[in-house]
């Protein structure tokens, strides 16, 4: 079961950091870097609103049970803590990719929930290249850890 948890969030990550990046305004400093993800993440812009759906809940779950569990937050404080860094990019990632997908479930704006999804894209929706970029990261790290954790060392 570890392994599908694993390989899901990867994924997430992975997708919707890689079209976030290549779509997404930001920073002209990552220009150079958008033009190179974009033949990548062409491909995904058909399944890229389900993978955000999926990573909106999944990503909540993950920061609902972390705040749950926070007495354990003394053992492994560091890894803890990129873990619900890591959540809350798949959350702003995933509402950013899948903005048309849910602003039409919830009638945005006309709603209160649209209203907010609709507040969150035009907040972060300047940034969407940087928080790809950064799922991106997040996604090597996570991929390093769980090798370093496979082999028996623990960060």
């Amino acid at each position: 079961m570890l392994y599908v948890i694993f390989l899901l969030t990867l994924a997430l990550l992975v997708v919707l950091g890689l079209t976030s990046l290549a779509n997404g305004a930001g920073p002209a400093a990552l220009a150079p870097v958008q033009k190179i993800v974009k033949p990548a993440a062409d491909p995904l812009k058909g399944i890229v609103g389900v993978f955000g759906v999926i990573a909106v809940i999944w990503g909540s779950w993950n920061v609902i049970r972390f705040v749950v569990s926070i007495e354990g937050l003394r053992y492994g404080a560091l890894s803890q803590l990129i873990g619900l860094v890591t959540c809350l990019v798949l959350v702003t990632v995933g509402v950013l990719a899948a903005y048309v997908s849910v602003a039409a479930f919830f009638g945005a704006p006309a709603s209160g929930a649209g209203k907010f999804v609709d507040w969150f894209k035009k907040s972060f929706g300047n940034i969407e290249s940087a928080v790809g970029l950064t799922a991106l990261v997040l996604a090597l790290w996570m991929l390093i850890e769980f090798i370093l954790n496979q082999s028996g060392v623990y960060i």
